[in-house]
C-alpha cells in the first residue's frame, strides 16, 4: 500500500468511526479522494486524476471516477462535516472564550462561486460549511442563512460567537440574523448606506465620515432600520478606509488587522 492508500485507509477509519451509518463506497470514495488531495496539495481535478491512485489505463477515467463521487447527491456534505465540525468548535469555545466564525466567497469558475463560513484559528481559516451557486456575483442572503444555519446547528451551549465578513456581508438582513442568534458581529459595509440617527435625521456613511465621525453608536441602517454600530478603520498603507458594523465597537481595529488565509 503506497503513501496515500495509507493515509486514505486512516481517514476512513476515522470517518467509520464518526459516521457508522455511511455507505461503505461513499466513504472509501471520500477518503482515497481526501488522501489524494493531501498529496498533491490541491483541489484541481486534472492534478487529482493525475496522482489518484487507482488502476485505470486513461487519466479521464480516473477524472470520471472523481466526477462521480463529487456529484454523488447521496454524500450529505454538512452531515460529513457535522462530527469534525462540532470537534474543532468545542474546542475553541473552551475556556469561555469566543468564537470568531468568518463569511466570505471565492470564485470557483467562471460560471460558479462558492460560499464559504469558515472557524478562524490563529491565521488560518477551517471550513465548517458551504454553498455553491451559478452566478456572476455575490451570494445573496438565502445562501449565506442556509450556511450559517448549519454551523450555528454544530456550536457547543452557551457558546459565545462573532461573525466576521468582508465586502458581501455588510446587510441589515445579516444583522439581524445574528442578533436573533446571540451572535456578535464585525461586517464591512458600503460607504453609501443610508444612515437614520436617534432624531429621525437621514445621511450617509460617507457624509458621516467626512464630518470626522468616525464611530456611529446605536444607529439604523438603510429603510429596513437595522440597529448597530459603525466603526472607520485606516490601516497604515492602504489606500481606502475600512468602514465595519459592529455589536460593540471596543477593540474593533483588531479583527482586520491580520490576513486569514484558508486551509
Amino acid at each position: 500500500m503506497g503513501g496515500s492508500g495509507k493515509v486514505a485507509a486512516a481517514i476512513g477509519k476515522e470517518l467509520l468511526a464518526r459516521l457508522p451509518s455511511q455507505n461503505k463506497k461513499q466513504r472509501e470514495g471520500l477518503a482515497l479522494l481526501v488522501a489524494t488531495a493531501l498529496q498533491v496539495r490541491s483541489v484541481n481535478l486534472n492534478e487529482l486524476a493525475a496522482a489518484l491512485p487507482l488502476e485505470a489505463e486513461w487519466l479521464d477515467m480516473r477524472y470520471q471516477w472523481i466526477s462521480r463521487v463529487l456529484g454523488n447527491n447521496l454524500i450529505e456534505v454538512d452531515e460529513v462535516m457535522a462530527p469534525f465540525a462540532r470537534e474543532v468548535l468545542a474546542r475553541s469555545a473552551e475556556g469561555g472564550r469566543t468564537i470568531v466564525v468568518m463569511i466570505d466567497q471565492s470564485k470557483v469558475n467562471d460560471a460558479h462561486q462558492m460560499l464559504m463560513v469558515s472557524l478562524r484559528v490563529g491565521d488560518r481559516a477551517l471550513p465548517l460549511a458551504w454553498r455553491m451557486k451559478k452566478t456572476q456575483g455575490a451570494i445573496g442572503f438565502r445562501e449565506q442563512k442556509e450556511a450559517l444555519e448549519a454551523v450555528a446547528k454544530l456550536l457547543p451551549k452557551d457558546a459565545r460567537v462573532t461573525l466576521m465578513g468582508d465586502r458581501f456581508y455588510g446587510s441589515p438582513a445579516l444583522i439581524e440574523w445574528c442578533r436573533e442568534k446571540g451572535w456578535g458581529w464585525r461586517l464591512r459595509c458600503k460607504q453609501d448606506l443610508l444612515v437614520f440617527d436617534k432624531d429621525g435625521g437621514e445621511t450617509t456613511l460617507r457624509e458621516c465620515f467626512a464630518r470626522g465621525e468616525h464611530m456611529l453608536t446605536d444607529i439604523e441602517l438603510t429603510e429596513k432600520r437595522a440597529r448597530t454600530n459603525v466603526a472607520m478603520l485606516h490601516k497604515d498603507g492602504h489606500p481606502e478606509p475600512c468602514v465595519t458594523k459592529h455589536q460593540k465597537l471596543r477593540n474593533h481595529a483588531v479583527e482586520f488587522q491580520g490576513t486569514t488565509k484558508r486551509c
